[in-house]
């Protein structure tokens, strides 16, 4: 089920050109190219897929390829919250936000140490800030959220095509707008923020 999926997020990375400064990108890749998916995936849903519905495509062919097929299987899939914020965020909070574990450990496909996923952000979040040794890649795929440094710092909207790395405390913000996000949407003042993430990180 996911395969098109996968394989529509590899073609995205190498249509971008190569920048040093992700060198993480190759590892990626790598790991897309030798997945091999499961037959059977049991869904799971969370109240964030309300927000599916208001996702429009950003115009531009290499996202929208990747945000077309993800909300044609989104309500196919294992949608889940980050255990420890269960107990720390409030269920408005968790009521508006999930994710989908597509590539890594414990995710639809195993890979022990590339994380693949796409979380979905609904309007007026904000992301707790946090660290971790892992690099991650987050690329938008719809919405305008603001990306900002664990020292306080606003960054500047991340609009659909730039990507976003960061190591340590990155904090997203999601205006009005719900979008997905890339590890790495939608119309008037109450749409979603997609992303798509991806993450490296050796044990």
């Amino acid at each position: 089920m996911i395969d098109e999926l996968l394989r529509r997020i590899a073609a995205f990375h190498r249509s971008r050109p190569v920048v040093p400064e992700y060198p993480m990108a190759a590892e990626v890749l790598d790991a897309l190219d030798g997945v091999r998916i499961p037959k059977g995936i049991e869904a799971v849903h969370l109240p964030v897929l309300r927000h599916l519905e208001g996702i429009e495509l950003s115009g531009q062919p290499a996202i929208d390829a990747v945000l077309e097929e993800f909300l044609r299987i989104a309500k196919q899939l294992p949608w889940q919250h980050t255990a420890g914020y269960l107990d720390v965020l409030p269920q408005d909070y968790l009521d508006n936000f999930g994710y989908v574990q597509l590539l890594g450990p414990g995710s639809i496909v195993e890979h022990p140490f590339v994380r693949v996923g796409i979380g979905l952000w609904g309007p007026h979040l904000h992301y707790p800030s946090h660290h971790h040794e892992a690099e991650e890649l987050y690329h938008v795929l719809a919405g305008e959220p603001v990306f900002s440094s664990g020292d306080g710092r606003r960054g500047r909207p991340a609009r659909a095509t730039p990507f976003t790395t960061r190591r340590g405390s990155p904090t997203p913000r999601t205006s009005a707008r719900p979008r997905p996000f890339s590890c790495i949407a939608g119309p008037g003042p109450s749409s979603a923020t997609p992303s798509w993430w991806a993450a490296t990180e050796r044990v």
